[in-house]
């Protein structure tokens, strides 16, 4: 049932929770069975110790050195087959370029304590459900799992909106591989290094000569030894393409804004707007480098795809252009119907396009999606590849993108309007779809999507309560535009903000309630 009741806190939203549910929500673990005397008596994502029903881990990242995670969710000692021999390292490109005259870093505000987490006026989780049950039992055991995925119940979320100060209308987040920190990229001008221990960050400008730099998107490499962000200037009424590469290793050694420097790529008259790496078995034009997106022009606009070659810091490779109809705003690896690599394309800046680029037998082809689609913003892919989900802002439907072509967009489920952006966790069993703040009684739009449960049904509404009332302060302006799931846990960031009639932006810490704690 709904949570009434006016905010606690100042830290608290409109809702007042009960203890009990306060700890349901935040404990690291906690089983929707309770008690227990064997595993058969848990949930079958979780397993039995102290009486209590427990679930430490989704993936062997959650449990360090030398642990597996079981089926369970339990960390034990252990490690699993190697698939053989591992790669030889690179080598080293050369020297690193000199950085570009990028100003000093500004320490923000610390974050709030964990302890200030909310808990969404949802109900309770449902407890998980797998699915691909074997029918018959083995002698004395528990029901045979198949080898296929294993659904999750719907869940409820926690959220805490981080004390950042300073901070304006925020665009895109990402974390680095080993979650120790994410990425948080302002609207223009300003990277903000979002440190997950300490839950403080800090801002860097990354202006050249005082130019203001529009900032589109970034991606960390698969190692987290670099970062890529996207955007452009506008230099004498013309667009300039900007490619800064992020060294870890230099953000480590302390160089501070060092650690930012711009490629010496050239990108006269193009507006990048997305970069994407393949994380499915089927690769990529170049086996794992990142691919670029740009757009130039206004009807007809240019999209155009170039690999990016992350050694010798130069595009190569794939080259592929075309005139859109609309704006191009984000990509996605999606596979083909034969499994190879393909890249999706949403294209909703002035218009409304979606296109697919695919090379079967080595042949490159391009594809337009057909149906009523509406602008769409941006999309997303499980690591997996098999298919990709896209939000449709000017309405309320969530396409899909699956072997090759767009799926009928009649059976696209409606969501809600405004929606804006869906992110995928690492290990492809949720995304949050999020947008635009709606309601009388005004609600951040958050929806979770479950390991490929399409069913408007079984989307489930976790939006943030009370988003008009502090420490939030939203209007109807607001709108959260990206989320990013922290690697190894069942939480992370959500970013947005407003641009009138100031820009404002913010950072708020999620967790999804009987998950493996973030923190």
């Amino acid at each position: 049932m709904r949570l009434p009741g006016p905010a606690s806190s100042l830290y608290a939203r409109s809702v007042r929770v009960p203890s009990a549910v306060i700890l349901l929500l935040l404990s690291v673990g906690c089983a929707a069975s309770g008690a227990c005397d064997v595993d058969g008596e848990c949930d079958t994502l979780m397993y039995c110790r102290d009486g209590t029903c427990r679930r430490d881990c989704t993936t062997d990242l959650s449990c360090g050195p030398g642990r597996i995670c079981t089926s369970r969710g339990e960390c034990v000692s252990g490690v699993r087959p190697d698939a053989g021999p591992d790669a030889p390292p690179a080598s080293d490109a050369g020297p690193d370029a000199p950085s570009i005259g990028l100003d000093a870093p500004r320490q923000d505000a610390p974050a709030l304590d964990a302890s200030a987490l909310d808990a969404s006026a949802l109900d309770a989780p449902a407890p998980d459900v797998p699915v691909g049950f074997d029918a018959g039992l083995d002698a004395g055991a528990d029901v045979l799992r198949d080898a296929g995925p294993v659904v999750p119940g719907p869940g409820a979320y926690a959220y805490m909106r981080a004390a950042v100060g300073g901070l304006n209308d925020t665009v895109a987040v990402a974390f680095h591989p080993d979650g120790s920190y994410a990425l948080v990229l302002e609207r223009s001008d300003e990277v903000h290094l979002y440190d997950w221990a300490s839950g403080t960050a800090t801002r860097f400008d990354v202006r050249v000569a005082g130019r203001s730099v529009t900032l589109d998107d970034l991606l960390f490499s698969a190692d987290g030894s670099t970062a890529w962000i996207v955007g452009y200037e506008r230099i004498s009424a013309t667009d300039s393409g900007v490619v800064i590469a992020f060294s870890d290793a230099a953000y480590r050694r302390g160089d501070g804004v060092a650690s930012f420097r711009r490629l010496a790529v050239s990108l006269g008259g193009e507006r990048p707007s997305g970069i994407e790496r393949p994380r499915a078995a089927s690769g990529g034009p170049g086996g794992g480098h990142p691919v670029l997106l740009t757009q130039s022009g206004t009807s007809p606009y240019v999209a155009r795809l170039r690999e990016l070659d992350p050694v010798a810091e130069t595009f190569g490779g794939l080259f592929v252009a075309r005139p859109t109809g609309a704006g191009c705003d984000d990509l996605a690896f999606v596979d083909n119907e034969f499994g190879g690599w393909g890249l999706v394309l949403a294209c909703g800046t002035n218009g409304a396009e979606i296109l697919y680029y695919t090379e079967i037998g080595g042949v490159g082809e391009w594809r337009l999606g057909t149906g009523g689609y509406g602008n769409v913003s941006r999309l997303d892919a499980p690591p997996s590849g098999d298919y990709a989900l896209i939000a449709n802002w000017s309405s309320d439907r969530l396409h899909r993108h699956e072997g090759g072509a767009l799926a009928s967009t009649s059976a696209s489920p409606s969501i809600a309007s405004g929606i804006f952006d869906v992110s995928f966790s690492a290990d492809g069993r949720f995304a949050l779809v999020t947008g635009r703040a709606l309601g009388t009684m005004l609600r951040g739009t958050v929806f979770e999507f479950r390991s490929d449960l399409y069913r408007r049904t079984d989307i489930t509404d976790v939006s943030i309560e009370g988003f008009a009332l502090p420490p939030y302060s939203a209007t109807s302006s607001t709108s959260l535009t990206d989320s990013a799931w922290r690697p190894g846990c069942d939480g992370g960031l959500l970013v947005g903000g407003q641009l009138s009639p100031t820009s404002v932006g913010m950072i708020v810490e999620f967790q999804r309630a009987g998950g493996v704690s973030c923190r």
